[in-house]
This record gives structure tokens, sequence and C-alpha cells, in this order.
């Protein structure tokens, strides 16, 4: 469609003006120059706005808008923004341009519940020059790395900072766990009893299909990584018995200096923390529903293979056979019945996280676990004490508030036996003032981490292609 305007020409009749010609302006129909109408033009900057560039320039096909990919980002790139409003709590988190190589910074209003500013790096003189051209931050809300607090003390001198909560809680459950890596062998033996599946239908005990999907060469990759890792921790014990210094061991190896660390203080060679516990044997995560179908009636081998066979079961008919005689003998009484799955052994991560859930919210396994755990070996035994105690204690001065008694907790953590209690309180007395305000008042980083996870949402659509401009553009749009 063309649209032909007859507009008015003005003639200016004073002699010095630099322009003697004027046409007439239509604001509310098309703008100086352009080649759509106002209309179209706002149609257009929400499709590219919503879409970008290539998703944006297929829909406006779809819906009868003829337009190019490169027209919708240049749209994008000319929309102006308004100027950030001064924000008096102000929350500050990092969020990756490119994962572990690029990374920038994210400034969020607290109290409007909106995105404020995206910076192009997370440096601490980039964040206190944006704080300095706008000025009004009381409150700064961060995680407790030194680049903002340095960055918030240059450019707000003024400002109360707080440090996030869960940062605290995630910080201290890392120092626990590290505890608990140095006894993992013992760790282990602790056994954390399966849930009951007694009395439930054989449906609800059913595993999915695709429960065996990763474990095809999963075993072999795992055994070749601890062979290495194996021989790593015996020459980094070997060079650090002989006197070396643990930055030349971590220099000749290739290694970062907390790796060398830990593998020369840890009593056995560390291993990698999987995700999820790797099955022993491919029929293990069908047993309870075999039991359950036993005990419903069905006691035909052929007939239960073909039900978890349909149900992505990828082993042989052997191994349910086997199953099948063993249950057909303990129903006759000739061996004592054995549980399906006698449980988990604690892993130091899972011990560390079991300290810090509420006691109302574990049950009677995880209730007894915890019991145990101070039992396998007196060291053990003190280490749990001690991360126990002040797990208790530190957990109820941030979740109730009570920064008033962060400091006598320091000093206790600082005069314990247990060494990575000893380097979190440090570590904490370095930034106490922002650890306290976080454990006095209400404001934290759970809105900054949401905006993050909204701007991802954006960047991922882009397909990753997308310049800086451009991403902050679409992000502050969207607030």
């Amino acid at each position: 469609m063309k649209l032909v305007l007859r507009v008015r020409k003005f003639f200016c009749r004073v002699p010095s003006c630099a322009r003697r010609v004027f046409a007439e302006r239509l604001p509310e129909v098309v703008a100086p120059w352009a080649r759509t109408t106002e209309r179209l033009t706002v149609l257009l900057r929400a499709v590219a706005f919503a879409l970008g560039g290539e998703a944006g320039a297929r829909l406006a096909k779809r819906i009868g808008l003829a337009t190019s990919p490169a027209t919708l980002i240049s749209l994008i790139r000319r929309t102006p923004l308004p100027d950030p409003s001064p924000a008096r709590v102000l929350g500050v988190d990092d969020w990756a341009r490119r994962k572990g190589k690029s990374y920038g910074t994210a400034l969020v209003d607290l109290e409007k519940h909106r995105l404020t500013e995206l910076l192009p790096d997370r440096e601490s003189e980039t964040f206190a020059r944006w704080l300095r051209a706008n000025p009004g931050a009381e409150v700064i809300s961060r995680d407790r790395g030194e680049r903002y607090a340095a960055g918030g003390r240059r450019g707000a001198p003024e400002a109360t900072h707080v440090a996030d909560r869960w940062h605290l809680l995630s910080n201290w459950r890392e120092a626990t766990e590290r505890v608990f890596d140095r006894y993992r062998g013992r760790v282990k033996q602790v056994i954390v009893a399966a849930p009951e599946l007694a009395g439930k239908p054989a449906t609800a005990v059913l595993p999915a299909k695709g429960v065996n999907r990763r474990r095809k060469y999963l075993e072999k990759q795992r055994a070749r990584a601890q062979a290495k890792r194996l021989a790593r921790y015996e020459e980094i014990r070997k060079r650090h018995a002989r006197g070396k210094y643990l930055t030349t061991i971590a220099h000749d190896l290739g290694i970062d200096y907390k790796t060398a660390r830990k593998y020369a203080l840890s009593d056995e060679c560390p291993t990698r923390k999987p995700h999820k516990r790797s099955r022993k044997r491919l029929l293990e995560p069908y047993e309870p529903y075999l039991r359950a179908r036993w005990k419903e009636g069905c006691k035909n081998g052929r007939g239960l293979y073909r039900e978890i066979r349909a149900h992505g079961y990828p082993g042989s008919r052997t191994q349910v056979a086997d199953f099948v005689a063993r249950l057909r003998t303990e129903e006759n009484g000739k061996k004592p019945q054995a549980p399906s799955a006698a449980g988990e052994p604690l892993t130091p991560h899972r011990a560390a996280m079991l300290l810090l859930r509420r006691p109302e919210r574990c049950d009677e396994a995880e209730h007894q676990a915890r019991a145990e755990l101070g039992n396998v070996h007196p060291e053990v035994g003190l280490a749990v004490g001690l991360a126990v105690g002040f797990t208790e204690r530190f957990v109820e001065i941030v979740r109730e508030r009570r920064g008033g008694e962060l400091g006598r907790w320091l000093s206790d953590a600082e005069a314990s036996g247990v060494r990575e209690i000893r380097q979190f309180a440090h570590k904490v007395r370095r930034d106490e003032a922002a650890v306290e305000a976080g454990c006095k008042l209400p404001w934290s980083n759970g809105q900054t981490e949401g905006q993050i996870t909204k701007l991802k949402a954006i960047k991922r659509s882009m397909y990753g292609r997308a310049k800086f401009d451009l991403l902050r553009q679409r992000a502050l749009y969207a607030a």
C-alpha cells in the first residue's frame, strides 16, 4: 500500500534565515523523512523488541508486513531509552556475556522491581563511575565479591552495603562441605535409608523410561578421570613432603594454587562429585516396581520382563529371571527378604546440605544420618560437632535477622579447631559491616537474580550473536 500526502509549503522572507522553505509537519501520521507511518513504526518496534531481527521478520511476513531483519534491528537501536531514575535501593550482580570468558554487570532498582542499567564489564571502576554519575543510592545489595564492594565504596561512600543472605548460606555450606570432604571415605560409611515403598501400587514406583539412558560408558570415563586424579594427587603429596612450596607445585603442574593446596592437605585422593549417584545394575531402578507387581500377584518372569522392557529397560531377561528367582526364594522363607534399595551413602555435599536444612523438613532417615555422622570416627565426630553447632547458630543469625549476634559468632569461629571454619570467619571479618546489615535489613539479591534470568532469556533468543548495545536496548526496553 502506498500513501500519498499533500502538505503545505511555507517560505521565509527573512534573508538571513538558513532555511528558506518549510514543509508542513504531520507528527501524528509520519515522522520527517520517514518511509513508514507512525502507527506502522510502533507496530514494527513492538515486534522487534519482542522477537529480535530474524524471528521478528518472519512474524511480520506472516501478518502481512514487509520488512527485513536489518530494518528491525536498526529500529531497536534508534529507539531512545529514558534516563535511569535514581535508585535508593540498588541490587548489583554479574551476568555472563560469554560464560567463562566475559561478564557484565546488572543493576536493579529493588524498590521498583525493574532493571536500571547494564554495564559492559564487572570492574569496580566501571561500577564506581556509574554510581558517581547517578547519585542517590542509599543501600547497595550485593554478593561478597571484592569488585562490587570496592566500587560501591568509591562511587557511593555513604551507602549501606548489604551482603546477600543466600550467598552467605551458600558460602557456609561450601566451608562445611570442605570439612566433610577431608573425611570423604568415612562420611560415605553413613547410609541414608531409602524411603519406604511398601504398600504403594506398582505404577507409583515405576521409574522413568530414560533412567538408564546416560549409563553407557560413564563407568569407564569416571575410572580414567579418577586414575589421572590419583596420579596428580600422589605427585603433589610427594613434592609437598619434600618441602616444595605449593605455588611452585601449582606452577610446575599447570594447575591452580587452590587445587594444589586442596590435594596437599587432603588425607585421601579427592573424587569428583557426581551430579547423580550412578547405578550399579541396570535392573536396580526397576526392582521396586518388580516387587510391587510380585505382591499384586504377577509372578511370571517373562511377563514382568516384557512390562519393564516396554518401559525402557535395556538389559537382558536373565537379570530379571535371577531377580524373580530371588523373590520366589524369599517368599518361600528360605532366605530373609532384602530391601530393594538399602539406601545411598552420604556424600560431603549432602552432609553439608543436611546441616543447613530446617529440622522440621528432614525425614526420619535424614535425622538418623545426622545422628550417625558424628560416630564414624573420633576426628570426624569432633569436626561434625563443631560444624553442627556453628551451623545452627549461623543459620539462626541469618534467617532470623539476628545481626547483633554476628560478632560473637565470628569470635567463636575464629577460635575453633577446624581450619575451614576459621578461614570462613576470617573472610567474613573483611566484610563484616555488609554481612551484619544483610542479617538485619530485608533487602537481598533475589530480585537481581530474577532479572538476570530474564536477561538470559533475551540473550538466548538472539542466538548469542548480539552486540552489547543491542542486548542492552532490548533488556532495558523490556524492563
